[in-house]
């Protein structure tokens, strides 16, 4: 894992040239002696290194040889940093204990080292300690960033301690060898048992402060929240929670206590944790700046990087490493360069935020200098972010404290405004009130007036409305008697039945009469079975219907048509004929799906004008399109035309035809239309059921549908299922 504030921070080197000064020169490497009287800090040149090549993989019996010594490079500062290196790092250290003490420490003080061999000398005698090269009789301690953490040797430590074993006058040569995909520092002192876990409890005690203020600043926050229900205080908190994942992350505390066992959710948890703060920083400064009032372009752009640290999580989980850090340097610069834009375009609380970004890219910027290897090893160096961090939460939280207390006295300004407006209305209300109490009195002589006009006019509407119900009564009438007619013209359920095997008809009209008909025909040979949907519905449908029934009637009794495709350009020329379409541009029309069974054959004739046919057989379902031509509603024949397809009868097959009504109709709990497609999916469901029952399944679902929304009927309903 990369530490999340990388490398980007390079940019300002061409600003801060003189940030720090330069690291020591080089001296020779020599043995390390241990006495009574000091404790190393660092073990500056005395370190000996080796970068292990591509092709290089060298055993701890080879790098202990006399042969190799000619290769290890001596450490020229005070600390070894070699920047962003995920080669095998080995490092050699010579220690000659003159002390009365034997609790002597090693400690490596970085926690996300991924994986470390610590090699212990072997102790001969009471005086030497001798570096024998067999492996089998050397100590090993392996440990690291992805290891468990119970391998490390001191618990209370978030760091590395090798405990060196040493008694007065001995001597040993101790090796590590490290990898590390994060950036390899090598801060190793070597100090007294006492001494180290007060370096420990001082850590305990600084990391306890800082996650003691996020916790603060994030409580508090969140109190303010839900008192004053603003989102960008629960960004803020949201942005807080996850700067604490990342420094828990880093420095060691939540693998210590949260996850011991589990040192692969150090991989995913801060990696994760930065994406998250990408969102809820971005989300806060678009909230608590008011980009998109400042700048439309900038607000875009952020929406942009949330769609870039998305692709980058993606990338980064596939092996790219470096996406997150990458998107995650990218989003830091631009907070900070819209809290800049925003100051000076005049909001007034964008001066708190910057300053308190500033602080926090700042801490930023020198530990990354010094994971670059540019800065030298030391608190601020180290612990900068955390510092930066800290400071940022308490400005932020002290901008937003300062963008609610502007709010509230904006508002109380224009409360007062208000109230004066207020003033102002009553006072002329109170005008305008004497002013009309006079014009009111004068009006009431001609309300009197008025009243004797509006009784005359009363006994004339009633009149009125009685005729209106007279004609309302005939009227409704003559369409039941219509019904009639056309109930008589439809072909009955029984005639239907008796050709198939099994079928059912949902026919369910808008009003009275319907626009959508059914049509049977049987001769000895051929079944002839259509449903059709007319342009329109109640009267003006069901004349259209009529019409539709007669001219396919006559094209297949009188004229003796058998393909389905030419009853329908038959039924399109006649339509556009009877209605004279050509002549007074009347578009009326109809979708039709018709069948043409010949038992005989064992085969379906069919063709359609928009509307298709449903074949299903054990769940799968095959749809057999009509053509993209409506029946009438065109003055032009010519380029029209109607394709038969002929289909297999299987005597386990479900054959439906259906007009558009049942899948327009609107409902549900999000009042929408029901939708083709789940209209399909409901016959799959139940196209093995009796065909009766398939018919009261269609009703009753409908039914549930339209009462969801308390939407009415908007169209006919015309539902038709077969088995041969």
């Amino acid at each position: 894992m990369k530490f999340y504030l990388s490398s980007f921070y390079k940019i300002f080197l061409f600003f801060l040239p003189i940030f720090f000064c330069c690291v020591p020169t080089t001296i020779f490497a020599q043995t390390i002696v241990l006495d009574d009287e000091k404790e190393i800090s660092s073990l500056a040149s005395s370190l000996s290194y080796y970068v292990e090549g591509q092709n290089e993989n060298y055993t701890i019996q080879e790098v202990s040889s006399q042969s190799f010594n000619q290769k290890w490079l001596q450490n020229p500062a005070e600390h070894l940093n070699l920047g962003y290196n995920s080669k095998v790092i080995w490092l050699k250290i010579e220690i000659e204990n003159h002390s009365k003490q034997e609790d002597w420490n090693l400690i490596l003080d970085l926690p996300y080292i991924d994986s470390i061999y610590f090699y212990e000398p072997v102790i001969k005698s009471d005086t030497k300690v001798e570096n024998n090269t067999s492996n089998s009789k050397r100590k090993i301690i392996q440990t690291g960033w992805h290891y468990p953490y119970n391998t490390r040797t001191n618990l209370e430590s978030n760091g590395f301690v090798f405990p060196l074993y040493l008694s007065q006058n001995q001597s040993g040569i101790y090796y590590l060898r490290t990898q590390s995909t994060n950036p390899v520092l090598f801060p190793i002192s070597i100090t007294k048992q006492k001494q180290a876990i007060q370096q420990s409890q001082d850590n305990h005690i600084g990391y306890g402060i800082y996650f003691g203020i996020l916790l603060v600043i994030c409580l508090y926050n969140l109190i303010i929240f839900i008192m004053v229900r603003d989102i960008s205080y629960l960004y803020y908190v949201a942005s807080i929670v996850f700067t604490f994942l990342i420094f828990g992350g880093v420095s060691g505390y939540l693998f210590k206590y949260i996850y011991p066992n589990y040192p692969e959710v150090n991989f995913y948890l801060v990696r994760l944790a930065m994406i998250g703060i990408v969102y809820a920083t971005g989300l806060f400064v678009l909230k608590f700046l008011e980009v998109k009032k400042y700048s439309v372009l900038f607000y875009r752009y952020f929406l942009f990087i949330f769609v870039l640290a998305f692709v980058a999580l993606i990338l980064d989980f596939s092996g790219y490493s470096s996406s997150i850090n990458n998107i995650v340097k990218l989003h830091s610069f631009s907070l900070l360069v819209v809290g800049i834009y925003c100051w000076v375009k005049g909001n007034k609380v964008a001066y708190i935020y910057t300053f308190a970004w500033i602080g926090y890219t700042t801490g930023g910027l020198m530990i990354t200098l010094r994971n670059s290897g540019s800065l030298p090893i030391n608190f601020w160096t180290t612990h900068g972010a955390e510092i930066g961090s800290a400071l940022e939460v308490v400005l932020l939280s002290i901008a937003l404290a300062e963008r609610y207390r502007i709010m509230k006295r904006e508002k109380e300004i224009a409360t007062k405004k208000a109230l004066a407006l207020e003033q102002r209305t009553t006072q002329e209300l109170e005008e305008k009130v004497n002013e009309r109490t006079l014009k009111l009195n004068e009006s009431n002589e001609e309300l009197a007036q008025i009243n004797e006009e509006l009784s005359i006019n009363i006994e004339t509407v009633e009149k009125q409305k009685t005729e209106i119900e007279s004609k309302n009564q005939d009227i409704t009438a003559s369409i039941n008697y219509a019904k009639r007619i056309q109930d008589a013209i439809l072909p009955s359920q029984s005639s239907i039945q008796s050709a198939f095997t099994d079928s059912f008809t949902l026919y369910l009209p808008k009003d009275v009469v319907s626009g959508d008909f059914y049509f049977f025909f049987k001769n000895p040979k051929y079944i002839f079975l259509a449903v059709a949907d007319c342009t329109g519905h109640g009267v003006p449908g069901s004349l259209m219907a009529m019409i539709g029934t007669n001219l396919l009637r006559e094209s297949i009794v009188e004229k003796q048509m058998i393909l389905p495709s030419e009853i329908l350009m038959n039924l399109h020329e006649e339509i556009v004929s009877t209605l004279k379409q050509k002549e007074t541009g009347n578009r009326d029309g109809m979708d039709i799906s018709l069948c043409v069974i010949n038992k005989m054959e064992n085969k379906i004739y069919f063709s359609g004008a928009k509307n298709p046919l449903i074949s299903i057989k054990n769940e799968e379902v095959t749809e057999h399109k009509g053509s993209r031509f409506s029946i009438g509603g065109s003055i032009k024949t010519e380029g029209i035309n109607f394709e038969d397809k002929i289909i297999e009868i299987d005597n386990q097959t479900s054959y439906y035809m259906y007009s558009d009504g049942y899948q327009d109709q609107f409902g549900g709990e999000s009042n929408k239309k029901f939708m083709r497609k789940n209209l399909k999916n409901l016959l799959q469901t139940i196209h093995k059921l009796p065909f009766q029952e398939q018919n009261n399944i269609l009703e009753t679902t409908l039914s549930k549908w339209k009462e969801i929304a308390q939407a009415p009927q908007i169209d006919d309903i015309l539902v038709m299922g077969f088995k041969i």
